[in-house]
């Protein structure tokens, strides 16, 4: 049988790093594997990436934060399917009390990129946030695919590069 390719869909995460250099991250639950990740989701009919960014922070972590500039993204394929994925850099609006509505979610943590280690981050998130601990201004283009590992499918990066003339 041969896979179909669906329509691409967009999904869009923020990256917020508080004045002490702690990102926040919520750990989720992806076909069945738990790990770390920065927050976000897919972005609605009518809605803008940042947009989507914010609103999926804010649901996913009760901080309202302010989107900056996109940092990385990513071409996920797998299954059949192509999902693009941007990351914002994001400011704190709030020191509200960390919080989530997605069950799927089961903590909310400011951490310390340099404290994490990569199999405790999807794999997805890990490029970002050495991106981010390195303190690269670039634009990070990734490609990522799906492998199978001890704990379940898992995204698997299957290309990056810094792209310097996208530096604002």
């Amino acid at each position: 049988m041969r896979a179909i390719d669906l329509p691409l869909r967009l999904t869009a995460f923020t990256c917020p790093v508080d004045a002490e250099g702690r990102v926040l991250m919520v750990r989720h639950e992806r076909l069945g594997v738990v790990r770390w990740e920065l927050p976000g989701g897919h972005v609605e009919l009518g809605e803008s990436a940042a947009e989507a960014a914010v609103r999926e922070t804010v649901e996913e972590t009760g901080v309202l934060v302010t989107p900056g500039r996109v940092m990385a993204d990513c071409l996920h394929r797998w299954r059949g399917r192509s999902v693009e994925i941007v990351y914002f850099e994001a400011t704190p609006q709030s020191s509200a009390e960390l919080r989530t509505t997605d069950a799927r979610i089961s903590a909310v943590a400011w951490l310390d990129p340099a404290e994490l280690v990569a199999d405790e981050v999807s794999g997805l998130g890990w490029p970002v946030l050495q991106h981010v601990a390195a303190g690269n201004r670039s634009l990070l283009h990734l490609e990522a695919s799906h492998h199978q590992t001890a704990a379940g499918w898992e995204p698997l990066i299957t290309a990056s590069r810094l792209c310097e003339s996208d530096v604002s």
